[in-house]
C-alpha cells in the first residue's frame, strides 16, 4: 500500500471555511481538474482539515498545482433507523505545491531523438518505358485453359 499519493491538476477553486463538531474543526474543500480526456471531465473534491485550510489561500483559478493526499474512508449503517449504509471517502489534502507548466510537461514527456540526416532522394528525370508482354512459342492463340 502506498502512503505517498500525488496528483498534478488544474486549480479551479475553493470553498469557504466551516466549522464542524463540538469543537469547531476547520475543514475547507477545493476542486481540482485532472481531466485526460475532454469527453469524461475529472474534477475531484479535496479536503483541508485543521491548520491545513489556508494552503489554498493565495492560489489563483487555473494555476497548476501538485497535491500530496491520503485517501480516508469510514464505512456508516443508519439502516436501523430506516437509512441505508454505505462508505463516506474523502480526498484528504496534506500539501500543495505550485508547479511550472512547462517544467510539468517536460517531465512527463521525453524529449524527442534528433532526425537522422538523410540524403535527399532524387526523382526519375523521365518514366521508364513500359514492359511489352512476350508470349512464349507454341501458345499464341490458346485460350490458356488449364487441364486442371
Amino acid at each position: 500500500m502506498s502512503d505517498k499519493l500525488v496528483i498534478t491538476g488544474t486549480f479551479l477553486g475553493a470553498m469557504a471555511t466551516e466549522t464542524v463538531g463540538q469543537n469547531n474543526f476547520l475543514v475547507r474543500k477545493f476542486y481540482l481538474d485532472v481531466t485526460t480526456n475532454p469527453e469524461w471531465p475529472s474534477t475531484p473534491e479535496f479536503k483541508l482539515k485543521g491548520d491545513k485550510v489556508n494552503l489554498v489561500d493565495n492560489l489563483q483559478k487555473g494555476q497548476t498545482i501538485e497535491v500530496s493526499f491520503n485517501i480516508d474512508g469510514r464505512k456508516y449503517d443508519n439502516t436501523d433507523k430506516g437509512g441505508r449504509k454505505g462508505v463516506i471517502t474523502e480526498l484528504i489534502a496534506w500539501k500543495i505545491q505550485t508547479v511550472n507548466k512547462q517544467s510539468a510537461v517536460a517531465a512527463t514527456r521525453p524529449a524527442p531523438a534528433p532526425a537522422p540526416a538523410v540524403p535527399p532522394v532524387q526523382a526519375p528525370s523521365r518514366p521508364a518505358p513500359a514492359a511489352t508482354a512476350t508470349v512464349p512459342a507454341g501458345f499464341e492463340g490458346e485460350d490458356n485453359d488449364l487441364p486442371f
